[in-house]
């Protein structure tokens, strides 16, 4: 080797020794710099013309691997999906407080539930009605607190979603710009490592956003897909995210999704940030909100079907209802009410101020129902209108107002039996608007998946209009919520309405990531349902606003006094005719010709019909005899007696039910003067006694029942329980959610912190090993240049000698 190629190799020894120096000096410089990476400068021999001539770098390259690199970043989108989760779950469990909190739901029902036990104690006084009243104001503000709050949330949420979609499309640019710097550097044959720290830094903050994989190509450039590849975000350009942020959220609404080159791509989803809030504002919000429904929901009814049994002392003066009416509405009802008149003092106005109207009425249309009240004996003591599209009932001349439901029943649209003042809402402590001409399906998962119902069909009918006569809507097991949609509307087609006006009908509308079928018509509807379908659907007349649109009635607030106390007599009989002798037959009873015709005493009530057959041969002792002796009406507890009057000088009927539950009597001879109710007036001779607590304790009761149907919702099961009890379970549910989303939180950040730690290990800066490295590379440099310096002394020893 000649001595300039021994310079050159040192020359080149002294280059590569500095080369690796700065590599080494950089990487203990950045050795507390998040993000950085190892550099390593690979040093090889440099070969002229076959021969070595000294060595080189070449290439600077970083220390990591990228293995456990793509694993975090999945792993970093489950732990972003996870943080949200988490993050507004404590923000729910919050809201709805734990099993133990004071301010939970489930404690403001047992206050509530205390308040009516200590009002059916003392009914008379003051104090109790007022505290009864607090608690169920604070009982409806909290169902309006939970469900705007939910709502409240779900706008942040959509906040959020804006901001995360701004944030990868700013991460998805940058990677871009970097995309272009590394090639270009690359083609120029200069290092890009500190610029593909920038790009994994970048790619990692994008991966907590939306779940990507990446493609590297030869010339150092990324591609970007997310979903598994099905969706491009980057190639070469980004392809930015598109949101639009919903203007406000209410119950059974949906907010707009995310969307990809015009494509909606939220269904895709499968981790990130964005996963966990999409999740959290059309999955699980929407759902606390039907759990907290199904309650207010159940909590009305349950108060109201009670407090509607009952009246108050004094009896109101009017009655107004709660359920939005026309004249032309049919009925679906049977059984039998009492309306009377009474007085301030709760006695009847008259011996006649009192009536029991059979239902169906004829016509059976809420104008049947007011023409069958105004046109009975009541009604020359009250009168029944329909007014401002409400039922109301009003006394006369000063008359006080009091219903008997009895065992009648109407069935709502949605398929429940309710009576007849709890239908119209005539005696609501907790008032809502009833109405029936929007009806509205439970949330259902899926518009396009078989229902499952029983293949059968269902009539829709109203009192206008093409549903006057009714449709009849056929379906089968495998029909999915679009089919039935479908299928009603091809019905309404076919009995008159345009296709247009059909579509605006019936028609599904999206409830966060779920759907709802809705009917909506000029009048109030009614279903029938000779399968399971709006059983499966859940078809309801409530909305998905209920529970934020709930209140003590305006009529009870302002007068405390009209919270119910006692019960409308219908348990005590009496006939107001005495005879002279109760064992002989009864003068003028029944028909005499042509014998052997008789006449029929029904006694009816919550149980079956019980037949008494009379004549002009029987007795006042035969017709007691017969009901004592009959095993459905002495189980019951009904009994009757024969009493002397000695005010009359005679005999007089006594029939009463031991246990204060109501029942009625029909007779086939009225209104024949010769029937056993004309000939010994046999009826009522009292409204309601001042001390009756009979409707207040029942109220009371009703928080002790346990046999309330919830139906399916926001992930509960269906289920027979106590008001209390699903409310407990509602926020024990939170609770638990809660409690899930930090454990997955906590695990999936440690799994995070630990393959951070491992990459760490393996890409991160080690000062002992960089200072070691130091110490070769700075004698590898000192050797160098002591052969450049012999070199130099051999130089000059060569010229010297020529």
């Amino acid at each position: 080797m000649s001595l300039t190629q021994a310079l050159n190799s040192a020359i080149s020894g002294l280059n590569t020794a500095q080369s690796r120096i700065a590599v080494t000096s950089s990487n203990i410089s950045n050795v507390n710099t998040p993000g950085y990476s190892r550099k390593i400068a690979s040093q090889e021999t440099l070969v002229l013309d076959g021969q070595g001539a000294g060595s080189q770098v070449s290439e600077i390259y970083r220390n990591v691997n990228e293995g456990l690199i793509r694993e975090m970043r999945g792993d970093l989108g489950k732990a972003g999906r996870e943080e949200v989760r988490y993050e507004f779950f404590q923000r729910v469990q919050t809201l709805f407080g734990t099993p133990q909190s004071s301010s939970a739901i489930s404690q403001r029902i047992n206050d509530l539930a205390n308040a009516f036990e200590q009002l059916g104690v003392t009914p008379d006084q003051n104090s109790p009605r007022i505290e009864a009243i607090e608690s169920a104001i604070q009982v409806m503000e909290s169902f309006e607190k939970l469900s705007s709050q939910l709502q409240d949330m779900r706008d942040d949420i959509d906040d959020q979603i804006a901001d995360e979609v701004g944030n990868a499309n700013t991460l998805l640019s940058e990677i871009s710009d970097l995309n272009t710097s590394i090639v270009r550097l690359k083609n120029l044959d200069q290092p890009t490592t500190e610029l593909e720290d920038q790009r994994d830094q970048k790619l990692n903050e994008l991966a907590k956003i939306i779940d990507i994989t990446t493609f590297s190509r030869n010339d150092g450039s990324i591609v970007i897909y997310s979903a598994k590849g099905s969706n491009t975000l980057l190639d070469r350009t980004p392809n930015p995210l598109s949101f639009t942020p919903t203007s406000g959220f209410a119950p059974g609404t949906r907010g707009t999704g995310l969307s990809l080159n015009g494509a909606d791509v939220t269904d895709t989803l499968r981790s990130g940030t964005l996963k966990g809030l999409f999740e959290m504002r059309d999955s699980e919000l929407p759902a606390l909100n039907d759990q907290i429904n199904e309650l207010a929901g159940e909590l009305r009814d349950a108060i109201n079907e009670e407090h509607n049994k009952g009246t108050a002392f004094p009896p109101p003066a009017n009655l107004s209802g709660n359920r939005k009416v026309a004249d032309s509405d049919p009925l679906t009802a049977t059984g039998a009410f009492r309306i009377a008149a009474l007085d301030e003092d709760g006695q009847l106005i008259a011996t006649d101020s009192w009536a029991d109207i059979a239902m169906p009425t004829t016509p059976p249309t809420v104008q049947g129902m007011v023409d069958a009240i105004n046109s009975s004996d009541a009604g020359s003591y009250l009168t029944a209108s329909i007014v401002d599209d409400k039922l109301v009932i009003e006394g006369q001349d000063g008359s006080r107002v009091s219903i008997n439901e009895m065992d009648g029943k109407i069935t709502t649209s949605d398929g429940k039996e309710q009576g007849f003042s709890h239908y119209f809402g005539l005696n609501d402590f907790i008032a809502t608007v009833k109405r029936s001409d929007n009806m509205t399906s439970a949330a259902l998962g899926s518009a396009n998946t078989a229902i499952g119902a029983t293949a059968n069909s269902l009539t829709i009918s109203a009192g206008s209009g093409v549903l006057a006569a009714g449709i009849t809507v056929n379906y089968t097991a495998t029909d999915t919520l679009e089919d039935v949609r479908d299928n009603i509307r091809a019905a309404l087609q076919a009995a008159g309405m345009t296709a247009a006006a059909a579509e605006e009908a019936a028609f599904i509308v999206e409830d966060g990531n779920r759907y709802r079928l809705v009917l909506d018509y000029t009048a109030n509807m009614t279903i029938q349902d000779s399968g399971t379908l709006s059983e499966k659907i859940g078809m309801t007349e409530d909305q998905p606003t209920l529970a934020g649109n709930m209140d003590v009635s305006a009529a009870i607030k302002n007068d405390p006094s009209r919270i119910v106390r006692g019960e409308m007599n219908a348990d005590t009989y009496a006939t107001s005719n005495a005879v002279v002798d109760n064992t002989a037959p009864i003068p003028n009873l029944g028909p005499t010709v042509p014998p052997p015709l008789n006449y029929t005493l029904t006694v009816k009530g919550d149980f079956t019909n019980v037949n008494i057959d009379y004549d002009s041969t029987t007795s006042l002792d035969d017709i007691a005899n017969a009901i004592n002796n009959n095993a459905t009406l002495t189980d019951n507890n009904i009994t009757a007696s024969v009493v002397f009057d000695s005010q009359l000088g005679g005999y007089k009927l006594s029939i009463k039910d031991a246990d204060g539950d109501p029942f009625y009597f029909t007779d086939s001879g009225t209104p024949n003067a010769d029937s056993l109710t004309e000939t010994l007036g046999l009826g009522i001779n009292f409204g309601v006694h001042e001390g009756d607590n009979a409707a207040a304790q029942r109220i009371s009761r009703t928080f002790e029942r346990d046999d309330i149907k919830f139906e399916a919702a926001g992930g509960l099961s269906s289920e027979r329980t106590s008001l209390t009890d699903f409310a407990a379970g509602i926020v024990a549910t939170a609770a638990t959610k809660a409690s899930v989303a930090e454990s997955g939180y906590e695990f999936q950040s440690n799994l995070v912190t630990d393959l951070s730690t491992r990459i760490q290990n393996e890409a991160g800066v080690n000062l002992d090993e960089e200072m070691s490295d130091l110490i070769i590379f700075q004698r590898a440099y000192s050797a160098s240049a002591k052969v450049i310096s012999s070199v130099d002394e051999m130089f000059d020893a060569l010229l010297n000698t020529v």
